[in-house]
């Protein structure tokens, strides 16, 4: 009997924990967008993937292991694009950004994906700033 209630205990305190994060998963978030030759930054909405992914980390590591975690990413994806205000001539005022369509847990894909541990906060602007 005592058994089944730590096992009782174990699961709870599991679930606690994970519920208290977001699983992967579609959310808002503010971007900005600016070029050289363009004088504004122009912050906007779109739809990216965030959230936790359920991993494990293997006690004994060596070089030969290919164990690689995974990360909340795009599954499916398009490409929008906004035309930047007020660029000088001969300057392309078009900045083309990725909008999730769905999210899973899968290896981190370097081709659209910002994979460092970490870096800058995706509103970051280096110019006066403007909304759409």
């Amino acid at each position: 009997m005592f058994i089944c209630q730590l096992m009782v205990l174990f699961l709870l305190a599991h679930l606690s924990a994970v519920q208290g994060r977001h699983l992967c998963r579609l959310a808002n978030a503010t971007i900005s967008a600016e070029k050289d030759h363009c004088p504004v930054c122009v912050t906007f909405t779109t739809t990216i993937c965030s959230g936790y992914c359920q991993t494990l980390d293997p006690v004994y590591k060596t070089a030969l292991s290919s164990f690689k975690q995974h990360i909340c990413t795009y599954k499916e994806i398009r490409y929008d694009t906004i035309k930047l205000p007020d660029c000088l001539p001969g300057t392309d005022p078009f900045f083309t950004y990725p909008v999730a369509l769905s999210c899973d847990c899968d290896h981190c894909k370097m081709d659209y994906s910002d994979c460092t541990v970490e870096s800058s906060e995706p509103d970051v602007c280096m110019k006066a700033r403007i909304s759409i």
